[in-house]
């Protein structure tokens, strides 16, 4: 039994080692990508492929390509994240924590 795991939405196309294939769970980001590649003529062979588990929007770019695509992946990743504190008044109390502990760490080494 071959355990891999991939932690990227993209890897070596199975059949063509010239084609990376960036796979997409979720269609409106599917579409998202899409869109953007065309915006920047990427050309690009587009398939779906459905597992017992999940339903996948799979596109196949050519490696010349290839540095394009990841930050257009990248561009797309970051265009639907959450931020990791999302209640603004929470994430101004962290940041005030941290920079009292900071700066009492600071009169710390200054009074020592």
């Amino acid at each position: 039994m071959d355990l891999q795991f991939n932690f990227t939405n993209y890897q070596t196309h199975p059949a063509n080692r010239n084609y990376e294939v960036f796979s997409f769970k979720q269609p409106v980001r599917a579409a998202y990508f899409e869109n953007m590649l065309i915006e920047h003529k990427i050309t690009f062979e587009k398939d779906e492929e459905t597992t017992e588990k999940q339903h996948y929007f799979l596109y196949a770019i050519h490696k010349k390509d290839f540095r394009t695509a990841l930050m257009l992946n990248n561009l797309t990743i970051g265009h639907f994240r959450k931020p990791f504190i999302s209640d603004p008044n929470f994430r101004w109390l962290v940041l005030l924590i941290g920079i009292g502990a900071v700066t009492l760490a600071i009169i710390g080494f200054i009074v020592s």
